[in-house]
C-alpha cells in the first residue's frame, strides 16, 4: 500500500491499517488500495460484513417474479449472501471498479455509477438498499432523491448510516478507526455524518416515511471477535440512534399520498 508502513497482509492477521500519506478523509481511492480486504472476515472491512447481515434482515422477500433489489454503494457485494434466497435480481451500483468486479463474482449485476446520479430508470427497483453510503456523500438530499426515484411505489427503502452527533464522532471515528476491522483510518469525514431529522424529512419529501432504530455490535460477540475467538459479530437493536442506525420505509403510491 503506497505511503504506509503496513500493507494489506498485516490487516489479514489483525495488524493495523494506516491511511496512505496525503490521502484525504473519505477519499474513494482508499477502497482501491484495500481492494483485497473486502471478503477477509477479519480484514479492514470486517464490520461491514456484520452490518450487511443486519441490513439483509430488513429486506422483505420478493413478492413477484423478476423483482429487483438495487444496492446503492454496494462495494464488493457483501449483502449478496444475506439476500440470495429472497428472490431478487441483485443489482449493485458503486464507483469502485475493483469492488464491482468482486460483487459480480458473488452474483451481483454490477453497474458503475454515482449514487448522486444513479444510471437507472425511475421506479426500477422493488427494494432500494443504501448501506453505509449516506455518510460518504456530499449532497444528502440528492442521494435521498435518487434512492427514492429509482424505487417503485410500494417498494421498500432500507438503509444504515452514522449519525451527526458528538458521540458518533468519538465512537465511530475517534475509536473505531483505531481498531483494525471496525473502520479503516480516514474512511469517514465527520462533516458528512447524517443528520437524522434531515434524513427523515428528505425521505418524506419523496413519499417514504422512514422509521429509524439504533443498532450496535453485541458486546459478547465483539469481545469474542477482539480476542480472536469469532470471525463475525451479531448486530443488535439499541434505543439510541445517536451513533449507528438503520432506517426502513415504504414508498407511498401517488394516489394514496
Amino acid at each position: 500500500m503506497t505511503g504506509t508502513d503496513q500493507g494489506p497482509e498485516a490487516q489479514q492477521h489483525g495488524g493495523p491499517v494506516c491511511r496512505p500519506a496525503g490521502l484525504p478523509q473519505n477519499d474513494p481511492r482508499l477502497y482501491e488500495l484495500l481492494a483485497d480486504q473486502w471478503w477477509q472476515p477479519r480484514g479492514a472491512f470486517a464490520m461491514l460484513h456484520w452490518l450487511a447481515a443486519a441490513r439483509g434482515d430488513l429486506v422483505p422477500p420478493a413478492t413477484r417474479p423478476g423483482a429487483v433489489l438495487l444496492d446503492l454503494g454496494c462495494g464488493a457485494g457483501l449483502l449478496a449472501p444475506h439476500v440470495r434466497a429472497k428472490g431478487y435480481r441483485h443489482v449493485g451500483v458503486d464507483l469502485s471498479h475493483s469492488a464491482l468486479l468482486q460483487a459480480g463474482d458473488h452474483g451481483v449485476t454490477a453497474v458503475r455509477g454515482d449514487v448522486l446520479a444513479v444510471p437507472l430508470a425511475d421506479g426500477v427497483a422493488d427494494v432500494v438498499v443504501a448501506g453505509e453510503i449516506l455518510e460518504h456523500v456530499a449532497d444528502l438530499p440528492a442521494a435521498v432523491a435518487e434512492a427514492c426515484r429509482v424505487l417503485r411505489p410500494g417498494g421498500s427503502l432500507v438503509l444504515d448510516t452514522l449519525a451527526a452527533t458528538a458521540v458518533c464522532r468519538v465512537v465511530a471515528i475517534g475509536i473505531a478507526e483505531r481498531v483494525p476491522g471496525l473502520a479503516p483510518p480516514g474512511v469517514h469525514d465527520p462533516a458528512l455524518l447524517v443528520d437524522r431529522s434531515r434524513l427523515v424529512r428528505e425521505c418524506a419529501r419523496h413519499g417514504v416515511r422512514l422509521a429509524l432504530r439504533g443498532i450496535r455490535p453485541s458486546v459478547t460477540g465483539l469481545l469474542a471477535w477482539l480476542s480472536g475467538r469469532a470471525d463475525d459479530v451479531a448486530m443488535v437493536p439499541t434505543r439510541s440512534t445517536a451513533v449507528l442506525f438503520q432506517g426502513r420505509g415504504v414508498k407511498a403510491h401517488p394516489e394514496r399520498g
